[in-house]
């Protein structure tokens, strides 16, 4: 059964605060409780447990006569001061509050002003607003790799170089038309098969029955539940019910069960694979030259009669010296590299870092 707490109500027209809830009129002026009448709950109130208490509490709202204004219990079918039949006369509100949020005190005011709503805990920046952050992060990484980019595109510097070293690499690869063997799966257009045997490509995972297992399993299972008072309601009549809620207990509890788990055999898969020998172009070695001039040759070769030139590779470098006897290497396309010369001037453009760009 939920407690009954008596409350209290303020006298609009003496001014007495803190009036008995049982009292339907002043008990210094005499005058009766009008309707609207705002009722309120001390912290210190205690639980009801006069009987005759108790039956008043849960007879229901009060009600106002609309002749004299006096105030009636529930019970009353008559006005206790006039002799008026009830009929529609108004009631006391009723209402709800949640735990704690109930009236502790009154305002001597028909009309209760609205409460306060409680601050707000404030929230630090990084934890109320995560997207926002990661946002401002991305956007300022994008800021800086922009700004890298225009730092090397607005700060750039042109500095007169002459040629202090030319290098270059070239290199020439030498195939033979042979005989070789290989191995595979298959066996390609001009190839001569030298043997072939029944070999394990791969494994089907075949399922070739089930195993019944056990293991544990836990589960919530209610045991029981708690009770705990939840809010408080104002009767109209000067009581305050508790309101309870319950809320389910419950506990972890284990058992067995059974379950078939699959079992599966690997069963291999068979191929033909194939030792053969096939004519084709394969390099036999690499020829290769050098030197610190600009005048790059090829390497020779000397073929034999099954021989033939293979892929070529080439590098071209140009060390650039500055008055101030900073050099700057520059890998270059042939074309462009040729055209350098020794003793002329030229024009090289640093980035913002004073790294080599390009060279006129």
């Amino acid at each position: 059964m939920a407690d009954i707490r008596e409350g209290r109500w303020d006298c609009q027209y003496c001014g007495t605060v803190g009036v008995l809830g049982r009292h339907k009129a002043c008990p210094v002026c005499s005058k009766s409780r009008p309707e609207g009448t705002k009722f309120y709950l001390p912290t210190d109130a205690q639980v009801v447990t006069d009987a005759a208490q108790l039956g008043f509490a849960k007879l229901g709202p009060d009600w106002v006569c609309e002749f004299c204004s006096t105030s009636n219990g529930a019970k009353e079918t008559a006005c206790t001061s006039c002799g008026a039949a009830r009929g529609t006369a108004p009631v006391q509100k009723v209402q709800s509050f949640a735990q704690g949020e109930a009236p502790r005190s009154g305002d001597m005011d028909l009309a209760d002003k609205p409460r306060p709503k409680k601050p707000t805990p404030a929230i630090p920046f990084w934890q109320s607003r995560p997207v926002q952050i990661v946002g401002a992060a991305v956007a300022l990484l994008l800021l800086c790799c922009c700004g890298i980019s225009l730092f090397n595109t607005l700060f750039t510097r042109d500095v007169p170089v002459t040629v202090a070293s030319y290098h270059w690499e070239r290199t020439s690869a030498v195939e033979a038309y042979q005989t070789v063997t290989e191995e595979g799966w298959d066996v390609p257009a001009g190839g001569r098969t030298l043997s072939q045997s029944e070999e394990i490509r791969s494994y089907d995972q075949v399922l070739v029955g089930y195993e019944t297992k056990s293991r544990q399993v836990s589960e919530q299972v209610q045991t029981g539940s708690r009770d705990y008072v939840c809010g408080s309601r104002d009767l109209g009549n000067g009581y305050f019910e508790d309101i309870t809620c319950s809320d389910p207990i419950y506990e972890t509890q284990y058992r067995t069960e059974t379950y078939e788990d699959p079992v599966y055999n690997a069963v291999p898969v068979y191929d033909t694979y194939y030792t053969y020998e096939i004519d084709k172009w394969v390099v036999v070695r690499t020829e290769e030259s050098a030197g610190d001039h600009n005048e790059p040759s090829w390497p020779p070769l000397n073929l034999q009669n099954n021989e033939r030139e293979g892929a070529r590779t080439e590098l071209y470098t140009i060390v650039f010296e500055a008055s101030d006897g900073k050099q700057y290497p520059m890998e270059l396309p042939y074309d462009q590299w040729i055209g350098f010369e020794r003793g002329r001037e030229y024009s090289l453009t640093l980035n913002g870092f004073g790294d080599p760009q390009e060279v006129k």
